[in-house]
């Protein structure tokens, strides 16, 4: 059996990991793992090799990714199925292992079981924002790189109270990441796309916020708009300082925690198991904290806004 494994969209922390899995469950029994670069671009142009296992055992702990990513729509050109079909023959590939998020698995993975190509997803995103599972891998990993930056900001706004501290992270377009984020921190606010907060209420609320704990720590996602006005309306209405926080796509590269390695494992498991049975196509999903195989195609649906009760929590509406 040979597998060719391919990374499509952005990259997530334990994408090493499930890599490494899968690599050492197929080579001692003599099957051959390939690895595409720079995603389905890369696949369509035969840019494969055999993974490294010693390359990808030592990085199996960090963030990113061996194998280069790319978002072009490759698939959607005319001749691509005919393409693929040809490197597949060519290599001799069975089986695509694909990693990737929301848009992936509602248009590419439908795409490839219509052209007949056996292949099984693992939900990838550190956003945690697909609907049919509960849980994508990455999105640990991006949690507890945050909760390191609140540790720090933590420690500033003790050593130097009367301020507020916002911290942006990554999830665009929903806010399912940054509430995880601020409801672990114990945040004081949670902004987030899905609900809007009126300027006037931000402003009374963060002002009793400081006067009560001596700082205020706001969550807020890259996709709450008009974040750059509120960086200048909320001190001029509250006549407090705001430390400003951007952890950016630094969330992406954070190292593998202990959560995302063994979902990682157990997702490479799963799928190894379910080539080996003879199915062609399916994801892994998490359904009430335990990974399984859907075979088909998932749903086509979007996931429902963030908790709504959890974010009135955070934010005491």
């Amino acid at each position: 059996m040979n597998t060719a494994i391919i990374v499509s969209g952005g990259d997530a922390p334990g994408i090493n990991a499930a890599i490494d899995c899968f690599t050492r469950l197929a080579t001692p029994g003599g099957d051959r793992v390939l690895g595409a670069q720079a995603g389905f671009t890369g696949l369509l142009a035969g840019q494969l090799a055999e993974i490294d296992r010693s390359l990808v055992s030592l990085l199996a702990g960090r963030g990113g990714s061996i194998l280069q990513s790319s978002r072009a729509p490759a698939l959607q050109e005319p001749d691509a199925r005919d393409r693929l079909l040809n490197v597949m023959s060519f290599h001799e590939i069975d089986n695509l292992l694909l990693f990737g998020g929301d848009g992936t698995i509602q248009h590419i993975a439908p795409l490839l079981a219509s052209w007949g190509v056996s292949c099984i997803i693992l939900p990838t995103t550190i956003d945690n924002d697909v609907a049919a599972t509960e849980y994508t891998l990455g999105h640990d990993s991006a949690c507890n790189f945050a909760l390191q930056a609140v540790a720090g900001i933590r420690a500033t706004a003790h050593a130097l109270p009367g301020r507020i501290f916002m911290l942006q992270t990554l999830g665009a377009p929903s806010g399912h990441l940054a509430l995880a984020i601020a409801y672990a921190s114990g945040a004081h606010l949670a902004l987030l796309p899905e609900y809007p907060l009126e300027i006037d209420w931000l402003a009374q609320r963060l002002t009793q916020v400081v006067a009560d704990d001596g700082c205020a720590l706001i969550v807020i996602s890259e996709a709450y708009p008009g974040i750059n006005s509120l960086l200048s309306e909320i001190p001029r209405r509250t006549g407090i300082r705001v430390r400003y926080t951007d952890l950016g796509h630094a969330q992406r590269g954070a190292d593998v925690s202990h959560r995302d390695g063994c979902v990682a494992r157990d997702m490479s498991r799963l799928a190894w198991r379910a080539f080996k049975d003879g199915i062609h196509n399916g994801a892994l999903i998490m359904r009430d904290g335990a990974l399984r195989l859907h075979q088909g195609s998932l749903p086509s649906e979007k996931k429902p806004p963030p908790d709504r009760r959890l974010y009135e929590f955070v934010n005491q509406l």
